[in-house]
C-alpha cells in the first residue's frame, strides 16, 4: 500500500539535506539564470510593428528554450546528488551538455513546444490590441491566456519527473521517460500541485523584501520537488514488490 510523505516531511527533508550548501545551490542558479538572460538577450530580434518578425523572434526563443534543456537536467542532477547526500558543486549544471543531452533537449521540447503553441494566440491578439484597442480583442487575450495557462500546468504536472527519471534511468529512450513520469504522476498531479502553489506566501515574502530572499525560495522549492520525485520512487518500487 502506498504511503506517500506529506508536503511538510518533503520540506523537511529539503531543508535538511540543503543545510550548508545554500551557497553552491544559489551560486548555480545564479549562473543558470545569467545564462538564459544572456542567450536571451544576444537571440532577440526587435519586432517594431512587424508581426512576421514577432513570430521569427518567437520562434527563436522556442528554439533557444528547448536546447537550454541540457541546463534544466544539469540542474536536476545537481539536486538528486543533493537528495541522495552525494558531493554537490555547480560545475553539475552541465552535466546535461556532456551526458545524453539529446534526450534533454527532447524532454526539453515538450515543455517548450505546449507553451509556444498555447501562448502564441495570446500574444498575436495582445500584438494585435498594442495597434488597434479594442474591448473584445482584449477579452480574446485574456481567453487565450487562461487556455494556455490551464494546458501548460498541466503538462508541467505530468511530466514534471521527465529530468529527475533521465538520470535515475540514464538507459530508457527520452519517450519511455515521458511515458515513466505520466505513470509516476497518475494520481500525484494534485499533490504536487498543492505543494507548488504552498511556495507562494514565500516567494511573495520575498517580493516585498527587496527580492533577495527569493534566491533561498527557489532553492528550498527545487529540492523539494526532487524530495518529492524521490518520494514517488519509493512509493513505486513498494508498489511492484
Amino acid at each position: 500500500m502506498s504511503s506517500y510523505k506529506s508536503s511538510a516531511q518533503l520540506k523537511g527533508i529539503a531543508r535538511e539535506k540543503s543545510l550548508g550548501k545554500y551557497g553552491t545551490l544559489i551560486g548555480a542558479n545564479i549562473i543558470i539564470l545569467a545564462i538564459q538572460l544572456f542567450i536571451s538577450a544576444i537571440t532577440s530580434v526587435y519586432g517594431g510593428s512587424s508581426l512576421i518578425l514577432f513570430i521569427i523572434n518567437n520562434l527563436i526563443t522556442l528554439v533557444v528554450t528547448i536546447l537550454l534543456g541540457v541546463l534544466m537536467s544539469g540542474k536536476a542532477y545537481l539536486y538528486m546528488n543533493l537528495l541522495y547526500s552525494q558531493p554537490v558543486s555547480t560545475s553539475d549544471i552541465f552535466f546535461g551538455m556532456r551526458k545524453h543531452p539529446q534526450k534533454a533537449v527532447i524532454i526539453q521540447s515538450v515543455f517548450a513546444s505546449v507553451d509556444f503553441l498555447f501562448s502564441l494566440p495570446s500574444q498575436i491578439l495582445l500584438f494585435r490590441y498594442q495597434s488597434a484597442p479594442s474591448t473584445n480583442t482584449m477579452a480574446a487575450v485574456f481567453l487565450a491566456l487562461g487556455i494556455a495557462l490551464i494546458v501548460n500546468v498541466y503538462v508541467s504536472l505530468v511530466y514534471s519527473q521527465s529530468f529527475f527519471i533521465l538520470h535515475d534511468f540514464p538507459d530508457r529512450s527520452a519517450k519511455e521517460i515521458l511515458a515513466t513520469s505520466r505513470r509516476l504522476m497518475k494520481g500525484n498531479k494534485f499533490r504536487l500541485f498543492y505543494l507548488s502553489v504552498s511556495f507562494i506566501p514565500l516567494y511573495l515574502l520575498g517580493c516585498i523584501t527587496m527580492f533577495i530572499p527569493l534566491l533561498w525560495v527557489s532553492v528550498y522549492r527545487y529540492a523539494t520537488f526532487c524530495a518529492f520525485y524521490q518520494d514517488l520512487i519509493e512509493n513505486a518500487s513498494r508498489s511492484s514488490q
